[in-house]
């Protein structure tokens, strides 16, 4: 008897939701794709990006316990320049947190910035931005990314890639219980999970149930304390 759906059976991540598709590489973009599955999706997508320094922002955004969902080149906006002029401005990305508010994402490399005198710009931007849009402006550039950070990042995106439901209940667990600090290899010891403990003590961070140095790389000796609660 066939079966309408079938856990096992693989499905392909749903495309970009993105208002704006860039060439596959141009001279000034090289595009690229993560995938991810946000807080509000149950299924994984492509969040798309135009540079390294795009894609890092992406991890960094998804890794962040406080991110409801991420949309990738939203709608334009439309502002009035210094000199007077009708502009429009497209961010790379926008972030819907889980308290309700959002965050408006321009990402530029700093020497970009500063030749465009881009903050002149985002003041005018954020000025003119339309009600509702977003709460908040934000310009990033490669001095807002720790490296241990994106490091971390994408081993999240990797991890969360390979769910593992038996793993995570576990050391939800045994966290549920802990009352100091200790480190990641000690709490899972007990459960024997090997590889898969570590795993799971990793996402258990990004969700918030623990707490630890995330701008030093995450191994079975972090020092990782009770998180919420």
């Amino acid at each position: 008897m066939s079966k309408d759906y079938d856990d096992d059976f693989y499905r392909p991540p749903a495309p970009t939701t993105a208002g704006l598709m860039f060439p596959a590489r141009s001279k000034f973009t090289v595009r690229g794709f993560t995938l991810a599955k946000t807080p509000a999706e149950m299924y994984w997508r492509q969040i798309i990006s135009a540079s390294q320094l795009e894609r890092v922002t992406c991890l960094l955004a998804l890794a962040d316990p406080k991110l409801w969902n991420l949309h990738d080149q939203p709608r334009p906006v439309s502002y009035i320049d210094g000199s007077g002029r009708q502009r429009t401005h497209r961010f790379d990305y926008l972030a819907e947190l889980r308290d309700g508010s959002s965050v408006a994402m321009a990402v530029k490399p700093e020497e970009r910035v500063e030749r465009l005198n881009f903050r002149e710009t985002l003041v005018a931007i954020r000025r003119d931005l339309p009600m509702g849009f977003a709460d908040k402006v934000c310009l990033i550039t490669e001095h807002n990314h720790h490296p241990k950070e994106v490091q971390n990042a994408e081993l999240l995106n990797f991890f969360r890639r390979c769910p593992d439901e038996e793993a995570d209940l576990l050391v939800a667990e045994l966290v549920s219980g802990l009352t100091g600090e200790l480190s990641i290899s000690e709490l899972t010891k007990p459960l024997g999970l090997g590889a898969r403990g570590f795993r799971a003590a990793f996402r258990a961070i990004y969700a918030g149930l623990l707490k630890a140095n995330t701008r030093e790389l995450i191994s079975i000796n972090t020092i990782i304390f009770p998180g919420k609660g």
